[in-house]
């Protein structure tokens, strides 16, 4: 899809949500589409949270419902976007239900040098956690995953590690070829050894660029900035996709590594998401 036919789609589920939430029913129905879910995670021994944005027309009579897992970046939360009005729009617009997880600072990752934080695992329970409690679907082809930065590297890194689970990918501004060494100056980013620990051999495990061959069945968005630090990793990253014949759709917007870009990425992403998941889940 051009950037053209991304950005007027994307145009009109703004208008269409900005709308929505502009009438009275604001406060009340916004409230009733957007709730917090409370377990206690097992692996992390934590009581932990996640947010959900539901369709206008849910109804936990349905048993199915296609879902998309969005996860933060680093330094924000499970309700940065439900509290920014341009990205809650979008979300609240979508046809399908969004699960925002609390990943904290753990990249989405089973760490190897910090045997307490199992980020990865965590993602497994709150799948679970949301799926009883909002009827979402367990089939592959009704199942996304997207991110940004920190996220973005995790919805890549769980989507190629369960690729019999999910259809589509869509990573906004994501770390797409990380944690290394070597990257232009400019283009590169620390790496947190309290995560990752700090050996490159144990690093080449966890750098999604590493095995791009698991998203070969998914239709895969790459949403990155023009003046952005991870723009290398991206390009990086689609030059695998493109070695290995991969489809997928490159999109570069106007700005850096920022929250702006995030803001302007989520109605594409939604857009992306509806297209790839939402369609024929709907029909049903």
């Amino acid at each position: 899809m051009k950037l053209e036919a991304i950005l007027f789609a994307a145009a009109v589920l703004i208008a269409e949500a900005a709308a929505a939430c502009g009438q009275a029913d604001a406060p009340q129905s916004r409230a009733e589409r957007i709730r917090t879910g409370e377990f206690h995670s097992r692996v992390l021994d934590a009581d932990k949270r996640f947010t959900v944005v539901l369709p206008k027309n849910y109804s936990r009579r349905r048993a199915d419902w296609p879902v998309l897992y969005l996860l933060h970046g680093r330094g924000r939360t499970e309700r940065s976007l439900v509290e920014d009005p341009r990205a809650c729009h979008a979300l609240l617009a979508a046809p399908f239900v969004t699960v925002l997880p609390d990943g904290d600072d753990g990249w989405y990752i089973d760490s190897p040098v910090r045997s307490a934080d199992r980020y990865a695992s965590y993602l497994e329970e709150v799948i679970a956690a949301s799926e009883a409690e909002y009827g979402l679907s367990r089939r592959r082809e009704d199942r996304a995953l997207s991110g940004w930065s920190m996220g973005g590297y995790g919805c890549v890194r769980f989507a190629e590690t369960h690729p019999d689970r999910f259809a589509a990918v869509a990573p906004i501004i994501g770390l797409l070829d990380f944690p290394r060494r070597g990257l232009p100056e400019g283009q590169s980013y620390d790496v947190p050894v309290n995560r990752f620990g700090d050996r490159p051999e144990v690093w080449r495990e966890f750098n999604p660029i590493n095995r791009v061959e698991a998203l070969r069945d998914m239709t895969v968005l790459l949403i990155t900035a023009d003046r952005a630090f991870d723009r290398t990793m991206n390009e990086n990253f689609r030059n695998r996709l493109l070695a290995e014949g991969i489809s997928h759709r490159w999109v570069v917007l106007p700005g850096g590594h920022t929250f702006e870009v995030v803001r302007e990425a989520i109605p594409m992403v939604v857009d992306f998401t509806a297209q790839s998941i939402a369609g024929d889940a709907l029909r049903r």
